[in-house]
């Protein structure tokens, strides 16, 4: 009986070892179990920190958005309402102008103490930039001259009836001459031919332009002052018309005129 007891106790041992080893992969599963919630708890939380820092970031970018197209709507609206001003006074500026005949030529109107100016008139007015400056300088004769420069079209109809040269606003450049002549049709005809100077060596850096009234120079300045302040402003330009298009490389000179 002793000796059958003596046999079992090696497999008795052996049971017991399975039996730690089972207990130790158990607590071994049950730690990696424990270690793969905490792992989820913890990037459920960070995910959950990320998200509402995200959001709070889109909260703020929003509003900062928000604010600045406030601001731009508020100063497109001063921008309406000043041109919606000036817009009231231009019926009373253009009566101030000379009344035409059929032909286009200017009509003095009976204004007690007002003397009349062609030049204020832009129907039959340009302005001319690059003519040089010189001391004592005939501005007539040197109107004269350029318009010989237009063609024989333009020098046996145009007559001009007064130049004038306007305070230069850059110190490196002479004053705009304004140029009037006798009607609407003779102003017409040099602007049409104006594009012939740049074919003659003395006038090539000479440009002629439509003369334009305070109220449009006015509408003008803001127009531009409205593109600079847009993030893509810089595409766009002003043309002689007064009229915004979309820049590109062949008006690049035209904006140099």
């Amino acid at each position: 009986m002793s000796s059958v007891n003596t046999n079992l106790n090696p497999n008795l041992d052996v049971c017991d070892k399975l039996e730690i080893l089972i207990g130790a992969v158990k607590d071994l599963k049950t730690s990696q179990d424990n270690m793969a919630r905490m792992f989820e708890s913890k990037l459920d939380k960070l995910r959950t920190d990320l998200m509402a820092s995200v959001d709070s970031k889109v909260r703020a970018l929003r509003d900062e958005l928000s604010i600045d197209i406030g601001h731009e709507t508020t100063r497109t609206d001063q921008l309406l309402t000043t041109v919606q001003s000036i817009q009231r006074r231009l019926d009373d500026v253009e009566q101030q102008n000379p009344i035409l005949n059929d032909n286009g030529t200017a009509i003095q109107e009976n204004r007690p103490g007002r003397k009349y100016n062609p030049l204020d008139n832009t129907d039959i007015t340009v302005t001319v930039s690059g003519i040089p400056f010189s001391d004592g300088e005939d501005l007539m004769e040197k109107a004269h001259d350029m318009i010989l420069a237009l063609g024989d079209s333009a020098a046996d109809s145009v007559r001009i009836s007064a130049a004038a040269r306007l305070p230069s606003r850059f110190n490196d450049k002479p004053g705009i001459v304004k140029i009037s002549f006798q009607n609407t049709e003779e102003k017409v005809n040099v602007l049409r031919n104006k594009m012939k100077l740049r074919q003659t060596e003395k006038y090539k850096n000479v440009f002629i332009k439509s003369s334009k009234s305070r109220v449009e120079r006015l509408i003008e300045m803001n127009a531009r002052a409205v593109l600079r302040n847009l993030p893509d402003g810089r595409d766009y330009r002003v043309d002689a018309s007064g009229r915004i298009k979309k820049r590109d490389n062949q008006t690049q000179r035209g904006d140099g005129e």
